[in-house]
């Protein structure tokens, strides 16, 4: 016999998703299908904030604030949660937003929250140097991480977050990762372990609940999951070379699992509240060694969830709330509809599916369409018993301790209300520092060499901006013209580069080359310093070519800055005798490059040590 499903039944189901939605306010246009998602009839208990819905202002002037963009953003989240109340939700929503640091930090769009290194850059941070910083007291790279995380928390949960879709857990074992790269702390399972720690140290500190991903680990790829299914052919088991997924992929999340048992009597333990907060983010990459299933992504597997995850024995014991990486990713939407062909649409049927393996919590960006399909989906599937209500009830209450311990109890939740534009503009001004402090150690030098001279002439080369990952290279943030056209293929980030470098070298020539270029576009000047910038080189090695050509003409001091990953100029040999510096930043932001011109210009030393081992 079916199971009548209730107001109730469906409240619950609610609670077992996230969604994002569409322009800068969710109280009109696009953006009120989320009013609709966690209203009555759906009541989605969970909300994420993409870059889209910071970057712009609801107008000109914001209408509903006094004060600017933060304060715009932190009324529509109060006013979500209040819809979410007015609507018979139990308790406060999970909100949610991907703020990695660096070239993942939504908030940061448009400098609303402060802007922090990124996990490669962060790692980079030496655990001494003497370099001044200020009123900073001198950090050791663990530290800056646990501070930097407390510090990006804070500003979150003051707008209203209270979800961060960070750390990154990733070991980047693989260089040639096209999705993974510098958003990881680097290559040592161990050592990324101890990153990721202290980030959730810093984000429990400030209110806010970590999401460590991407669960069983995204770093030994060379699929990116936006575009196609990953696999990854490991046995769940450590090898005597040291390959297994024991040996690298899960160590930071087993010593995170560990570290949450043992309390805060041993260092960086958890208490209680902070341990209940932490969440896991299950990617979608496949374990065909371990599911039996080649075209099984993880996030919809039971024995990766609920084996490897949460299994007492052998597994990693992790009892708190579980959630999947987004559905829309074409690792969910291609593979499950190929596989599932009578059921037509893989995101819809892949909610199921995840709920199935033991996810908590589905997530559902950006189709509305597909989302409120995908809840009426699990309806049928409660109500027909393929999902069964005891265990989703257990689902539930993981859900809801989860959600006490963010204080988001409607009676508590209204005490938070309201903003202080003062203790906003103190703490922008505190993390402003601290993010000056990181940033000025994350610069590494790879290659000694002569630094430029701040008189004279200067050419800067930049590469076209191309797409190398969906995660960091926002389709919606393309400048275009009104006819579709690329109208700016340099970058905000290079550009703002070239006219720091301007601002110390007013006679500052910048070049934006791309593979089609004829050789005369890398003819120097007799008298110009030189300035190569290179952005994951190893992917695009025409920007190789490039600097080969550049090299051949120049004819003064050249230092070569890799603004993405540092592993540009593996296996590259000039024909040339030009010598030149290497320096690497690990992002390709406006406050890596200004640190990266500081030390090209001898302001400033480069101090950071490489988180990653690269060989030429």
């Amino acid at each position: 016999m079916a199971l009548k499903l209730t107001d109730d039944i469906k409240k619950e189901i609610g609670q077992h998703f996230i969604f994002g939605f569409h322009g800068p306010t969710p109280f009109s246009g696009k953006g009120k299908d989320i009013l609709t998602l966690t209203g009555p009839g759906y009541w989605a208990g969970n909300v994420i904030f993409m870059k889209r819905n910071v970057v712009k202002t609801v107008s000109e002037h914001p209408v509903d604030s006094k004060h600017g963009r933060a304060e715009e953003i932190a009324s529509h989240i109060a006013g979500l949660q209040q819809h979410a109340r007015d609507s018979g939700q139990s308790i406060g929503l999970g909100i949610g937003t991907d703020q990695e640091g660096g070239l993942v930090s939504a908030f940061s769009t448009n400098g609303v929250a402060t802007l922090f290194p990124g996990a490669m850059a962060m790692a980079s941070i030496p655990d001494t140097d003497d370099l001044t910083s200020g009123d900073i007291v001198r950090k050791s790279s663990l530290e800056f991480t646990e501070a930097i995380y407390a510090a990006q928390g804070t500003e979150l949960n003051m707008l209203g977050v209270n979800w961060a879709f960070a750390p990154v857990g990733d070991v980047n074992s693989e260089r040639e990762n096209p999705v993974i790269g510098v958003r990881s702390f680097g290559d040592d399972p161990e050592r990324v372990a101890q990153h990721v720690l202290s980030s959730c140290k810093g984000l429990t500190s400030a209110g806010v609940a970590p999401s460590v991903k991407h669960f069983p680990g995204h770093g030994d790829t060379r699929v990116d999951s936006h575009l196609g299914l990953p696999r990854i052919y490991k046995e769940w088991t450590h090898n005597s070379d040291g390959s297994g997924l024991e040996d690298i992929e899960l160590v930071p999340f087993r010593r995170l699992t560990e570290k949450m048992r043992t309390g805060t009597n041993t260092a960086l333990g958890f208490d209680d509240k902070a341990r209940d907060m932490i969440t896991v983010m299950t990617g979608h990459m496949s374990l065909p060694l371990v599911t039996g299933k080649a075209d099984e992504p993880a996030s919809l597997s039971a024995a990766v969830t609920n084996g490897i995850l949460r299994e007492r024995t052998r597994g990693l014991g992790f009892d708190g709330v579980v959630v999947t990486d987004c559905l829309e990713m074409d690792a969910i939407s291609r593979t499950k509809e190929n596989l599932e062909k009578e059921k037509r649409d893989g995101i819809i049927e892949g909610a199921v599916l995840a709920l199935e393996a033991g996810a908590d919590v589905v997530m559902i960006c950006h189709t509305f369409e597909k989302q409120r399909a995908a809840v009426e989906r699990v309806w049928a599937a409660v109500e027909s018993g393929r999902i069964s209500l005891d265990v989703l009830r257990e689902s539930t209450k993981r859900i809801e301790k989860w959600k006490m311990a963010l204080g988001l109890e409607w009676n508590l939740y209204a005490e938070r209300m309201g903003w202080n534009q003062n203790a906003w503009d103190q703490l922008k001004d505190k993390n402003a520092a601290l993010s000056l402090a990181a940033y000025k150690r994350t610069v590494v030098c790879l290659k000694e060499g002569e630094m430029l001279d701040g008189r004279g002439k200067v050419v800067v080369f930049t590469p076209a901006m191309e797409s190398y990952n969906l995660a960091v290279d926002d389709a919606e943030g393309v400048l275009r013209t009104k006819g579709g056209a690329v109208r700016n293929t340099a970058g905000a980030s290079f550009l703002s580069f070239v006219e720091a470098i301007r601002q110390q070298v007013p006679d500052t020539r910048h070049v934006v080359f791309n593979q089609q270029d004829a050789e005369s576009v890398y003819v120097v000047q007799s008298d110009e310093q030189v300035i190569f910038t290179l952005r994951n080189a190893d992917r695009g090695t025409w920007q190789l070519q490039g600097l080969e050509r550049t090299l051949y003409s120049a004819q003064t001091k050249v230092v070569v800055v890799s603004s993405g990953t540092p592993y540009d100029l593996i296996g590259f040999q000039s024909k040339h005798s030009t010598d030149y510096a290497h320096l690497a930043c690990s992002e390709y932001t406006k406050p890596a490059l200004e640190a990266v011109k500081n030390i090209i210009f001898g302001e400033e030393r480069a101090v950071g040590k490489l988180p990653v081992r690269v060989t030429r």
